[in-house]
């Protein structure tokens, strides 16, 4: 997993980075391993791939966010990045990998009332969509 999150801080190829998260995504589906990528920084590392101008990156990085937010601690670093994952899912193509991610990390991070704050002005889209 260190392996995983050094690689990912070390290329800029997209491909790289998609295996990468991937990767991380598919372990982030075991528990312990959720706690290891957020003691290893993985959690901002990760998000920071949402600025990423690669659609397929962003896809990855959503999906691996979206697995790893089944970790209430996880959650509480991931919140950062719920204004922009709206943002994500707002301008995204109808229906794209990209949009159903963001769309699926969303749904987590609102299972408890904690963060609904950060998602209310994205509602009338969502209503839209």
């Amino acid at each position: 997993l260190q392996k995983l999150i050094h690689l990912l801080q070390a290329t800029d190829d997209p491909l790289i980075q998609e295996q990468a998260l991937i990767a991380l995504s598919n372990s982030a589906a075991f528990s312990v391993n959720q706690d290891i990528i957020r003691n290893l920084d993985g959690l901002s590392i990760i998000g920071g791939m949402l600025s990423d101008c690669v659609p397929k990156v962003k896809e990855k990085a959503l999906n691996a966010l979206n697995n790893l937010s089944m970790n209430i601690k996880n959650q509480e670093e991931i919140q950062v990045y719920i204004t922009q994952v709206c943002r994500n899912v707002e301008s995204a193509p109808l229906n794209s990998d990209l949009q159903l991610a963001g769309l699926r990390l969303l749904t987590n991070m609102s299972v408890t009332s904690d963060y609904h704050h950060k998602m209310i002005n994205s509602i009338p889209c969502f209503l839209r969509l």
